[in-house]
């Protein structure tokens, strides 16, 4: 009997241990998009570079002609202020065309946004997730599990992208 129990614990404890080398700290694999797309200094940078090292990514389009996004831009960088230290990344994929870029890139380089920029204009990205408007926001778990998507914006959905992020990000625990 008692080496029955034994034997049963040994393989409870066998079986346990792919999911114990998992529980570590290993960054999940992103597996929602790839890309390989120049930043605001000039470095290209792929999914692995960017999606990494956060709990939550709120990914938007945007162009420099959208006075939308425009407007939008000042209220993602307030919620990268309330949440950044909480594990939130925004990255915002600039969708410009060859002939309007160079406007997005001196609007965007005069501020100091809390955003990584990705110039995509040839919209790989944009395809690939299917986005046909913009801005259109999207909220990704660490893996690239698409969690929540917004189109447009109007005064006020800066609130609900909140709400959302709320509801997403992992609650913090008292030490």
């Amino acid at each position: 009997m008692y080496r029955f129990t034994f034997l049963l614990c040994a393989l409870a404890l066998i079986l346990m241990v792919p999911f114990a080398s998992y529980a570590q700290d290993e960054e999940p694999e992103w597996d929602a998009f790839t890309f390989d797309l120049d930043d605001l200094e000039g470095d290209e940078l792929s999914e692995e570079d960017v999606f990494t090292g956060a709990d939550l990514y709120l990914v938007d389009f945007w162009a420099s002609w959208c006075r939308p996004c425009a407007q939008y831009l000042p209220h993602l960088a307030e919620i990268v202020e309330e949440y950044g230290d909480q594990g939130l990344k925004v990255v915002i994929f600039v969708v410009d065309e060859a002939n309007t870029i160079s406007n997005a890139m001196s609007t965007l380089a005069s501020e100091d946004f809390p955003f990584t920029f990705l110039f995509d204009p040839e919209a790989e990205v944009q395809d690939e997730l299917g986005v046909r408007m913009i801005p259109t926001t999207v909220i990704f778990d660490p893996t690239g599990e698409e969690l929540w998507r917004h189109v447009g914006y109007a005064s006020g959905n800066e609130d609900e992208v909140r709400e959302q992020i709320e509801t997403f990000l992992p609650e913090e625990t008292e030490e």
